[in-house]
């Protein structure tokens, strides 16, 4: 009976602290999502941000910036090299020539975008929401 009483104090106390940390953990913003101003972010190396709509990205640096686009839930992407001061547009399709991921999905409308700049320099990335 006494072995009883602990385990299940020592369950209810597991419980407790387990639905508190997930409690806390929903208000943690997650990390490196710049958060969009008047449809429009600027991306650090290796931050990323949202669109779901079309969208332009520029490389605002003076080195080449790499840029990989997630469409929807990841099953097709495009990775793209930005030389310095240039920019390119993309669609919510998942159409692009160079794009990754399952061909049953080319041709679709995809509701949202994750853009990331994976630049190893110090390019900045600015995307603009359409």
């Amino acid at each position: 009976m006494k072995n009883r009483k602990g385990f299940l104090l020592v369950l209810v106390a597991l419980m407790v602290f387990l639905f508190n940390g997930k409690v806390l953990a929903a208000d943690v913003e997650p990390w490196f999502v710049e958060t969009m101003k008047g449809d429009e972010a600027i991306l650090e190396p290796g931050t990323t941000t949202y669109c779901d709509k079309n969208f332009m990205v520029e490389n605002m640096g003076s080195d080449t910036a790499e840029v990989h686009v997630i469409l929807g839930n990841g099953a097709n992407y495009a990775n793209d090299m930005l030389p310095p001061k240039a920019s390119k547009g993309y669609s919510l399709t998942s159409d692009y020539p160079l794009a990754g991921g399952w061909e049953s999905t080319k041709g679709i409308h995809i509701d949202d975008a994750r853009i990331v700049n994976s630049t190893g320099g110090d390019s900045k990335i600015k995307v603009t929401c359409k």
